[in-house]
């Protein structure tokens, strides 16, 4: 594929050369206060710029993307196959779902594939959205963290942190009345509602930045996600911590598996079991070698999951895409 010919709305050019040489990016914001006009303009910014590409690549926000993939398909005119990334898809109930499903369905006339970050949300999708298995493909998810911004050390605590369909209420319930001091990192008010916290753990909403140095400074991170979730999370935090050197523990065995080797490079254990998991962290915890050995290897697998491997596999892909639409 000659260069240029991606257009997207997907960040990621200043540390990824193969994404910066073939894709022309387009992200500006909107100086409306209104958030959906907002996402409209900048759906629309996009989707005039489509003539001059071969594909586009989608991943700048679940709402614009949404807006761009509608222009499309209200507009028969000058199609551009459309490679949809970040398919961070919600389960909802009732007529919701229906409509929802409905919609997904419409749209993915004019979608070329979708773009996922773990490989069990492939048949997944499919059965939630009546959208064809073989329009999904697995792409590694990737680090974020500069390894020169933290410093790498071990204080003692137990971390967990993130947003996303976390389930602290089973993880303060598993780490409650432990001799061992336990850190929670969340800006989600609403994921901490009603919790109450006991004497060893301590939540608190910090900066990225700060973010990144209490994994920095753990002793063991643990990423803990609800049971029942549509799709997996959590990948960002826990290869972050992968890529210190942390042990980690994931309960999301099947959405975590294509990035950690259960009791190799981290540890796996089934979501919503406070008493597994208590006694998955004091094993670990008790145990320096098994940490050190955990940590080492999981710093290796991290190491080739980089920001470069992620979208270099994402422009294959679209060179593949802008190919096989040449030929039809």
């Amino acid at each position: 594929m000659s260069t240029k010919q991606v257009l997207t709305n997907h960040p990621g050019r200043d540390k990824s050369p193969t994404w910066a040489r073939l894709t022309h990016f387009y992200g500006t914001e909107c100086s409306t206060p209104v958030p959906i006009l907002n996402r409209f303009l900048r759906a629309w910014g996009l989707f005039r710029l489509r003539s001059d590409c071969k594909v586009v690549v989608l991943g700048g926000g679940a709402q614009v993307d949404l807006w761009y993939m509608i222009l499309q398909r209200l507009w028969p005119f000058k199609q551009v196959p459309i490679i949809k990334i970040d398919c961070l898809w919600y389960r909802s109930s009732g007529l919701k779902h229906l409509l929802k499903r409905a919609l997904f369905k419409w749209l993915d006339k004019v979608v070329s594939y979708y773009v996922v970050w773990a490989s069990r949300e492939i048949l997944d999708y499919a059965s939630a959205f009546g959208i064809p298995a073989e329009k999904f493909v697995f792409v590694p998810y990737h680090t974020t963290v500069n390894l020169g911004e933290v410093k790498v050390e071990d204080k003692g605590y137990v971390f967990s942190g993130g947003n996303f369909a976390r389930d602290y209420e089973s993880f303060v319930e598993a780490v409650a009345g432990l001799d061992i001091k336990v850190v929670i990192a969340c800006t989600n008010s609403a994921a901490l509602k009603g919790i109450r916290f006991p004497r060893n753990v301590t939540s608190v909403s910090v900066s990225h930045a700060e973010f990144m140095q209490l994994i920095a400074s753990s002793t063991i991170s643990v990423v803990v996600l609800k049971k029942g979730l549509l799709h997996s999370g959590g990948q960002q935090t826990f290869l972050n911590a992968m890529a210190m050197g942390k042990p980690v523990i994931v309960t999301d065995p099947q959405g975590a598996k294509d990035y950690i080797d259960n009791g190799v490079n981290g540890v796996l254990i089934p979501p919503g079991n406070p008493e597994s998991l208590r006694n998955t962290i004091l094993g670990l915890y008790r145990n320096s070698e098994l940490r050190r050995k955990l940590g080492s290897a999981a710093r290796e697998r991290a190491a080739q999951l980089d920001t470069e491997a992620n979208l270099s596999r994402i422009a294959r892909l679209a060179e593949n895409v802008s190919s096989c639409w040449n030929k039809w």
